[in-house]
């Protein structure tokens, strides 16, 4: 096996600045790797979103090298820590091998699973969970939408019922016997009657039955539907296959066996082509709680009488609607806007069973009143859901649905509103044309995230945006693009931001939901006022304001639309779903185990965090004893510091002192930019109190219980992106690393604080002060006692550039202020007065 690949045995013991130069240069080789598949996982993101074309060879070289590349991020990892981590290459071994699977055309990694599990489900699984499987595991793993969650006998599961009763040949047999539809499914029928689940479906199906009867709800009784791959599809199969409701717990496995059986029931032996094979439009089961329904019906997004009409129509009748879909109760009809906040145009009652006073009263807008078996608010939530699931699909949507006795609503099918095609559909030309007369808002500005066009109201947002409150359909305009708007982002029309890049992770999740998407705009949230409709042109990189009616994406010859059917996208999106999904979000969850590596994103996450913190706990473990003859900074501060160079930090060698304009250290220059400013140093005597003094007279520097093991002298370790900094400044100990570059997925800061002179509630005092400033730099804190701990990182360069600059002015501010920390009320009297000073600072720097 090639050194490459595995490095057992390797020990190393990291003791001078030139061994650590060589720690660095694997972290560096983990970056810059970890970059270039990001970028690659972008470039497919991209083609998703419909940038390029692309063919499967395109796809096989794409994770052919994501997949090498892989493994070199794994090696470098394990060349920073002694092979401690040699796990993760048998791990990645499995999930490159389910890649391979899919490329090939094999099921992926469910293939072999006889019964699903809800979470596992999503719109890509058709061929083993079925048309209603997969959509509705869609709606509510990728949506979050409420559907009841249960289970799914899958296609595998099926076959297995099939080959094990021998049910394919015989079957075949009696279509090759007979052309008459009743005579083939009354012998089909005896079939099914003597056939017998085979013991691991039978255990399959007991089990998750069993998982989800103990679920909060302890449902008792159940709807067993069909799923037929070729359900929902070209062919809708609609109301063709069986399904049952309110089957109990104990008659579940049963009512599987005869939803598989409606497969060949006299119907379907008429809906196919003579000649069909058995083996052909296999079926899979759901499974789902059932539900109390005290009002049922259909949602259709767009109109099937005026598909070009901005409008959706919702049926609804009470109780189950069975006799809705059925044709047998026409119920309630309401047609409303498209377009947040989902005005009612026009409302029609039906029909009850019991007697009442005709005509209904009418109110002055023209509604009936009152008598309808769902509300205006239910109206606008089914509404909501089905704009989500139209973007989502990507087509519109027939949605069945139900409300229960406690008024919450539940997603029961989405499945393709079959349409017909619109006329005098405009031409691009002619949208482009209305666009161009509506007035400018912003014009070439941001990086293109996702293509698309798209309208809606600006709604301003932050970090702290509740996504439920974020009006589904409406333009996100924000400062950041945090990773925390990932909810708004599903829920907006567009989105566009002042600072965010192409290769972020809100980024990807605007490709993952299709939403156009303006990343690095600068001044959008200051051109792009709140509530004002605009449309987004993001290939043109340009915003107007007003609106122009956006065509149904429908084709233009006659009779109904085709649905869409692209099987290179649905296997792009099978990939993806095995490289950029990242589960390993928080690194301080007792979950963020290489074992719990999923996807190629989660390794990735995992070696760049784990290599980090190598580099870190180098340094603080006190394994670089000194500075030895590295240069000494020439500076003004009451302080030595020395740097040690591992790779293009300084612009001069061999010399015994350099200036500041000879540091090329990026991250360090902007440190000492705030570390050097004297405004933030305190230069009188502090005032300790006998119990300072009594304090640090007995608290020698060996005895401070927090303190890094390393209390040596004053030393940077620097690169041209890289900086450890680590300071002792009287009896407190700094330390700062930071990685900066163009890449904010690489970028962090890590910052580290301890100790003091002064006794222990005055120091605790100036701890809490520094962890509050840090928050407000977006860190996230640990407070210790007089430990302050703060991590940051995945922000864009300028935006960390100006963090630095503001933890110099930190350092220099908080230089012996734990003696001046009498009270409680001074953690914010000297908060406030370093903001004060920042102000200052900031408004002398502007002019």
């Amino acid at each position: 096996m090639s050194p490459l690949w595995r490095r057992r045995g390797i020990v190393r013991k990291w003791e001078t600045a030139d061994a650590f130069g060589v720690l660095f240069n694997h972290f560096r080789r983990v970056v810059t790797i970890n970059n270039q598949i990001l970028e690659k996982i972008a470039d497919l993101e991209r083609v998703l979103g419909g940038e390029y074309v692309y063919d499967r060879t395109f796809l096989q070289n794409a994770v052919t090298e994501i997949v090498e590349k892989g493994r070199h991020v794994i090696y470098h990892l394990n060349a920073m820590a002694d092979d401690r981590y040699d796990l993760l290459y048998e791990r990645f071994t499995t999930t490159g091998d389910q890649l391979a699977d899919i490329l090939a055309g094999g099921p992926g990694p469910y293939g072999p699973q006889l019964v699903l599990a809800w979470e596992l489900l999503h719109r890509d699984l058709r061929h083993l969970a079925g048309g209603k499987g997969a959509s509705l595991g869609e709606a509510v793993n990728s949506l979050k939408l409420p559907s009841p969650v249960g289970f799914v006998v899958s296609t595998t599961g099926y076959r297995r019922f099939m080959e094990s009763n021998d049910l394919f040949s015989r079957i075949n047999e009696i279509l090759s016997h007979t052309a008459d539809p009743a005579v083939q499914a009354a012998r089909i029928g005896e079939l099914f009657s003597r056939a017998r689940l085979p013991n691991d479906l039978a255990g399959a199906i007991n089990q998750a039955l069993k998982k989800v009867r103990s679920s909060p709800l302890r449902p008792e009784r159940f709807a067993v539907r069909s799923s037929g791959v070729d359900e929902d599809g070209e062919r809708s199969f609609a109301g063709q296959f069986q399904s049952f409701l309110d089957v109990p717990s104990g008659d579940v496995a049963t009512a599987c066996v005869r939803v598989m059986a409606s497969r060949f029931s006299e119907r379907i032996c008429r809906y196919l082509e003579s000649g069909t094979p058995a083996e052909a439009a296999p079926m899979a089961v759901v499974v789902q709680p059932m539900v109390t329904a005290q009002a049922s019906g259909v949602l259709y997004t767009r109109d099937p009488n005026d598909p070009g009409a901005e409008s959706m129509v919702l049926s609804a009748v009470a109780g189950l609607g069975e006799n809705l879909v059925a044709g047998r109760d026409s119920g309630d009809r309401f047609v409303f806007d498209r377009n947040h906040p989902f005005t009612l145009r026009t409302s029609h009652i039906g029909l009850r069973s019991e007697k009442a006073p005709d005509p209904l009263a009418m109110t002055s807008s023209g509604l009936r009143r009152g008598s309808g078996v769902v509300g205006l608010a239910v109206i606008r939530q089914l509404a909501e859901y089905g704009i989500l699931l139209e973007k989502r699909f990507e087509y519109p949507q027939d949605i069945e649905w139900c409300l229960d006795t406690d008024g919450g609503i539940w997603i029961l099918q989405s499945r393709p509103l079959r349409l017909p095609l619109a006329r005098n559909v405009r031409t691009p030309a002619q949208l482009a044309a209305e666009l161009a007369k509506l007035p400018v808002l912003m014009a070439n500005r941001g990086h293109i995230c996702q293509l698309g066009l798209s309208g809606g109201r600006v709604v301003q947002v932050t970090e702290e945006t509740p996504a439920e409150s974020f009006p589904v359909g409406g333009v996100a305009v924000s400062h950041y693009a945090s990773p925390r708007l990932a909810e708004i982002v599903r829920r907006a029309a567009a989105i566009i931001t002042d600072v965010g890049s192409p290769t972020s992770h809100l980024a990807t999740i605007a490709r993952e939901y299709r939403t156009p998407a303006l990343f690095g705009a600068e001044k959008a949230t200051g051109l792009l006022p709140d509530g004002v409709w605009v449309m987004v042109d993001v290939e043109a990189q340009t915003v107007y304001q007003g609106k122009v009616e956006l065509p149904a994406d429908l084709p233009h010859a006659g009779g109904l639309a085709p649905l869409p059917d692209n099987r290179e996208e649905s296997l792009l999106r099978s990939l993806l779903r095995l490289i950029a999904p990242l589960n390993l979000d928080n690194p301080g969850s007792p979950a963020f185990r290489m074992e719990n590596c999923l996807t190629i994103h989660d390794f990735l996450r995992f070696c760049h965090e784990r290599a980090v913190a190598e580099l870190i706990s180098f340094h603080t473990s006190g394994r670089l004893v000194s500075g030895g003859g590295a240069p000494l900074l020439d500076t003004a501060l009451p302080i030595k510091l020395r740097l040690i160079d591992i790779g293009r930090g300084l612009a001069a060698s061999g010399v015994k002192r350099v200036t500041v304009d000879q540091v090329s250290s990026m991250p360090l220059r902007f440190l000492l930019q705030g570390l050097l400013d004297d405004r933030f140093w305190d230069q009188e005597p502090v005032p300790f109190s006998i119990r300072d003094l009594l304090s640090g007279i007995t608290r020698p520097l060996t005895m401070l219980s927090n303190a890094p093991s390393y209390s040596g002298e004053n030393l940077a370790i620097i690169a041209d992106n890289y900086c450890n900094l680590s300071l002792r400044l009287g009896y407190h100990f700094n330390i700062i690393d930071c990685y900066l570059s163009d890449e904010s997925d690489d970028n962090h800061v890590y910052f580290r604080f301890v100790g003091g002179f002064a006794e222990a509630g005055k120091r605790e005092r100036r701890a809490a002060m520094i962890a509050q400033v840090l928050a407000g730099l977006h860190f996230k804190v640990e407070l210790k006692g007089d430990l302050v701990l703060g991590k940051v990182k995945m922000l864009e360069r300028t935006h960390l550039e100006s963090i630095l600059v503001h933890l110099g002015e930190l350092v220099a501010f908080t230089r012996q202020l734990d003696v001046k920390m009498v009270d409680d009320a001074a953690i914010e009297r000297f908060f406030s007065e370093f903001l004060g000073r920042v102000g200052n600072v900031s408004a002398g720097r502007g002019a």
